[in-house]
């Protein structure tokens, strides 16, 4: 057993590890999304993407990290090889790795966590629990009044307001205003960020980074006074529906497991559990 780092490669690591990603591609959007950025020269010096390889150099662990997010990790096939987890805990600690947490299938997160508290003496929390979810084909659902949209600059004075929100509600901080209003404003006439209007806007989803043959949706938000009233629906299959019109084989994205009301929501557009996923922050 031996571990690779990429450093210096990210080509490498692109083409080691693609075709083993996107075998789960909905569950390891994450890797995939920070990988093609890697290859493209987008890391930063602090970036880091290993894989641990058997006797025969085949890849049973990929891991890969942009601090100061976690590091996201994969067992190849969904196996859970303990030795294997335990070798890379230990190599990620002996370069200096950073490691505030870590995300990956609920088993193997749990089994990395437990390694490396007992290696540090850290603690480790679950931060969130996720439903990676993946859409092949849409149901027929019941629509609300009103249409799907692109956003506009005149959606910018309360946009980023909405996505602070979900920041908020979904445990990823609280953001600053000015930043994600530039973002957002960056991203208009781009196919990014979506707003669904019944005379007034009522509902956002907006698409996350392109993958190798999927799209991903995130951003889902629509505020308190407008729940249950089928607009998030019909927001989502909306924009699933344009993703897979542009041929993409499949649309996924995260759902708080904690949270059934959204989960509900998407299984009724057509959307599966692909993977229970999990969310690990260490202390």
């Amino acid at each position: 057993m031996k571990i690779d780092f990429y450093k210096n490669n990210p080509v490498g690591f692109w083409n080691d590890t693609i075709n083993i990603l996107c075998e789960n591609e909905a569950q390891n959007s994450i890797i995939i999304r920070n990988a093609m950025k890697f290859k493209n020269g987008e890391g930063a010096d602090d970036w880091y993407c290993a894989t641990v390889k058997d006797n025969n150099g085949g890849i049973i662990i990929t891991a890969m990290c942009t601090p100061p997010w976690n590091v996201a990790i994969y067992g190849t096939g969904n196996n859970y090889n303990e030795e294997a987890v335990n070798f890379l805990v230990k190599e990620l600690h002996n370069e200096s790795c950073a490691l505030h947490g870590v995300t990956g299938e609920k088993v193997l997160a749990g089994i990395f966590a437990e390694i490396y508290a007992k290696l540090t003496g850290k603690s480790s929390r679950v931060h969130v629990t996720l439903n990676a979810m993946q859409l092949d084909k849409l149901s027929d659902v019941n629509f609300a009044p009103g249409y799907l949209r692109e956003i506009t600059e005149d959606d910018l004075y309360f946009m980023p307001y909405w996505q602070k929100a979900f920041s908020e509600d979904c445990n990823l901080g609280s953001g600053n205003i000015a930043e994600i209003a530039e973002n957002q404003k960056n991203q208009i006439g781009k196919n990014m960020l979506y707003i669904w209007s019944d005379k007034i806007p009522v509902s956002m989803a907006g698409l996350g980074h392109q993958r190798t043959n999927s799209a991903h949706i995130g951003r889902v938000y629509t505020p308190p006074f407008y729940r249950n009233k089928n607009y998030s629906t019909s927001c989502v299959w909306y924009l699933s529906k344009i993703l897979l019109d542009r041929g993409n084989k499949f649309v996924s994205l995260f759902a708080d497991a904690d949270y059934p009301v959204s989960n509900k929501v998407y299984q009724k557009i057509g959307y599966r559990n692909v993977c229970l996923y999990q969310e690990i922050k260490f202390e």
